[in-house]
């Protein structure tokens, strides 16, 4: 199979930073799709991640937006489990059947990360975007990696407003043209970049301990 081109695998990127909300989702989709599920199946994956609970779309619209951007194929099968792709179809329209036909022969649907997609996921893997967050000011690095830490343990706002009450990162700077920080900006990096989810409380996610471990 060719290499995807840069562009395409530029369009999944776009796609995924498009949509900061879903990010997660549609990267764990990427992930889970490198082997074939049934689109029933992948719909339930999405379902059952903790990020789903903040999610505005649905998990097929999700799979759907993959697919229009080149990062999943969604490839139709008759009851035989034989792909309905563009070129049976041509084959079963010259002996015939028209699109409701065509329609009828479908059992189900199969979804499928595309080369595109998993070029995608290495560049977007949330540990090295986790990484990124951690070392992208110095000064602020300890209390990133001090956080993540601390919510290996699920814990509350309040518990991480406590942890980070006196800590000097957050004290007002030239960086932050002399505004105090508050514990919400370090969470909400760290929940942009995959290593911090919202699960009923604010858990390091399994990507956020693998970072730790390379800090």
């Amino acid at each position: 199979m060719a290499n995807p081109s840069e562009e395409s695998i530029a369009r999944v990127v776009e796609c995924l930073f498009n949509h900061p909300r879903h990010r997660e989702l549609l990267y764990k989709a990427l992930v889970h799709c490198q082997t074939e599920r049934t689109e029933h199946a992948a719909e339930e994956f999405l379902a059952r991640q903790p990020e789903a609970a903040q999610a505005l779309q649905t998990p097929y619209t999700l799979l759907r937006n993959l697919a229009a951007a080149g990062g999943v194929t969604v490839i139709a099968h008759d009851a035989q489990g034989l792909a309905l792709d563009e070129t049976r179809c041509e084959q079963l329209r010259a002996e015939g059947l028209d699109d409701d036909a065509l329609a009828d022969l479908v059992a189900e649907r199969r979804v499928l990360t595309t080369p595109a997609g998993c070029a995608a996921c290495e560049l977007l893997a949330p540990e090295h975007r986790t990484l990124a967050a951690i070392y992208k000011v110095p000064e602020r690095r300890a209390t990133f990696v001090r956080l993540l830490d601390f919510c290996r343990t699920p814990r509350k706002l309040a518990d991480i407003n406590q942890l980070l009450a006196d800590d000097p990162a957050l004290a007002p700077s030239q960086r932050t043209a002399g505004q105090k920080l508050h514990a919400c900006y370090f969470i909400d990096r760290l929940e942009e970049a995959g290593g911090l989810v919202w699960d009923g409380s604010w858990v390091t996610t399994d990507a956020g301990k693998r970072a730790l471990a390379s800090v």
